[in-house]
């Protein structure tokens, strides 16, 4: 059964040179590859680039994200465990972290966390930065749609007691 999935949103969009550097790290650190799929430690995850769908990254500026992120999405890449066990979720979010970080991204946990605001889901939500939510440090970028977090923030809940990556 399929486990979770994240995403990393993009300040600009992904080259061929990037995707191919992409790809080779990914090639380096898997057990095996074999086109979009890949075994970590014996797990199997997907990797996507580019948005599931056409209005997906228009969908991510219409709920206000650039408001609280100072920038706005151009792309995005996306990465699904095949499975859900404890540690699906932390090679799920080891992989995310990674390229948030390289790329200068945002992660997209694709709903709500155990820590930070719950907005109610209407249109009329503005969205908000909460800095160190719920004692986990970093920022965390809320809008009706999704949590988004910086990487500082997807580590420090990496090491949380209650961290999960979203079903």
């Amino acid at each position: 059964m399929a486990g979770p999935v994240a995403s990393v949103l993009l300040p600009s969009k992904m080259s061929v040179e990037r995707v191919a550097a992409l790809r080779a790290g990914i090639s380096r650190i898997a057990d095996e590859v074999r086109g979009d799929d890949f075994w970590l430690d014996q797990r199997p995850f997907i990797l996507t680039v580019g948005p599931e769908y056409p209005e997906a990254i228009s969908e991510h500026l219409e709920a206000g994200l650039p408001e609280v992120l100072g920038w706005s999405p151009e792309d995005v890449v996306s990465f699904a465990a095949m499975c859900k066990d404890d540690q699906d979720h932390r090679l799920l979010a080891r992989l995310c972290i990674d390229l948030a970080e390289a790329e200068g991204g945002v992660i997209d946990f694709g709903g709500r966390l155990a820590i930070g605001p719950q907005l109610d889901g209407l249109q009329d939500d503005k969205p908000v930065r909460v800095e160190n939510p719920g004692g986990v440090m970093g920022v965390l970028f809320v809008t009706a749609r999704s949590y988004y977090g910086d990487v500082a923030l997807a580590r420090s809940w990496l090491r949380h007691p209650s961290f999960h990556m979203v079903k």
